[in-house]
């Protein structure tokens, strides 16, 4: 069962996090999220928000690179009618949105000094005021930040208020690279396979080792809102044929293959000759065990440590691996 829906990962490094999401989802306290480009910082977000005792209050997402710094109070905080020009009505703003809930600023490196004042300010006092309107508001709500810069770096350059960093930084969580995820990689470029095939209404691709090599050695840069593209891209194109590294991207097709210790080596000659057996035997492993002279239980196994858990069943909907597949806990994007 997921600690947290819609969020899967089975390597150390999101087993951490989860750890850390759960303490912060029992607390009130502000957290600040840190992490870069495509890591899945809104969702983390909000799965801290549906695990918290706000969950059922609004989750308001704000993107602040898009606030307009001359707007800033009317946005955040609402205004009323004739407050400025073309406010024809009154209208209540992010803060008031979320009231009870959670408000999510995203990008929070991105507020202009003047805004990082009125933020600090509202932190400080927990109170707001329309724009034109002289009453005092009280705000129940809890406010996660995100980044994908050091804010901390931000602050030493004199871009960022050092006084409304310690506010945000009550709590700290950092969002592993997809490049620090180990076995999550393949897994995860499974589901999105999967997931494109369903909503897209077309066959399913059938990688091959040489494939999933490629996708192993990309740094992905991007992280898991790149992979996700890249094997919608896939779907879209190759259709339910077979697809090797020239199925993927010029970008990620043309990362070169690197040379490592004799151990990866190895085990990229293991989890080839696995996955060609599977192959072989339509993805029936008590079939695919006898033919590589084990039990079922040690290809099992093998195939968990290889991270071949749902590209091995390359038969879908027979024998085995139907069966494998509807009841193997499978990871779940996570993308902005």
């Amino acid at each position: 069962m997921e600690p947290f829906p819609g969020i899967l990962g089975r390597s150390p490094a999101m087993q951490r996090l989860f750890a850390e999401m759960a303490r912060a989802a029992a607390c009130e306290v502000s957290v600040h999220l840190q992490g870069e480009t495509g890591t899945g910082k809104e969702r983390v977000a909000r799965a801290l928000h549906e695990s918290s005792r706000r969950r059922g209050r609004p989750f308001v997402p704000v993107n602040a690179a898009g606030l307009n710094d001359d707007l800033f109070e009317a946005q955040v905080f609402g205004h009323v009618r004739g407050a400025f020009t073309g406010a024809v009505a009154d209208r209540p703003g992010y803060v008031a949105a979320a009231e009870g809930g959670t408000l999510f600023l995203d990008e929070v490196g991105e507020l202009s000094p003047r805004a990082q004042a009125k933020l600090l300010r509202f932190l400080e006092e927990r109170e707001y005021q329309r724009l034109g309107d002289p009453t005092v508001r009280r705000a129940n709500v809890r406010l996660l930040t995100a980044t994908n810069v050091d804010l901390l770096r931000e602050v030493t350059r004199g871009r960022f208020r050092e006084d409304l960093l310690y506010r945000l930084n009550d709590l700290v969580l950092s969002l592993p690279p997809l490049r620090t995820r180990g076995e999550d990689l393949l897994l995860l470029a499974e589901h999105f396979i999967d997931e494109a095939a369903r909503s897209e209404g077309r066959a399913r691709p059938r990688p091959v080792p040489a494939f999933w090599r490629a996708v192993r050695t990309y740094r992905w840069p991007g992280n898991v809102r790149q992979l996700q593209g890249e094997m919608r891209r896939l779907v879209v194109m190759a259709g339910g044929r077979a697809v090797g590294p020239d199925d993927l991207s010029s970008e990620v097709a043309a990362a070169p293959v690197l040379h490592g210790p004799l151990r990866s080596f190895l085990q990229d000659a293991e989890r080839g000759h696995v996955q060609r057996t599977l192959d072989a035997h339509g993805g029936v492993r008590r079939a695919a065990a006898a033919a590589l002279g084990i039990t079922r239980q040690a290809l099992h196994a093998k195939m968990r440590r290889l991270g071949l858990g749902g590209e091995a069943a390359s038969s879908r909907g027979r024998g085995e691996a139907a069966a494998s597949r509807s009841s193997s806990a499978r990871p779940v994007l996570l993308e902005d």
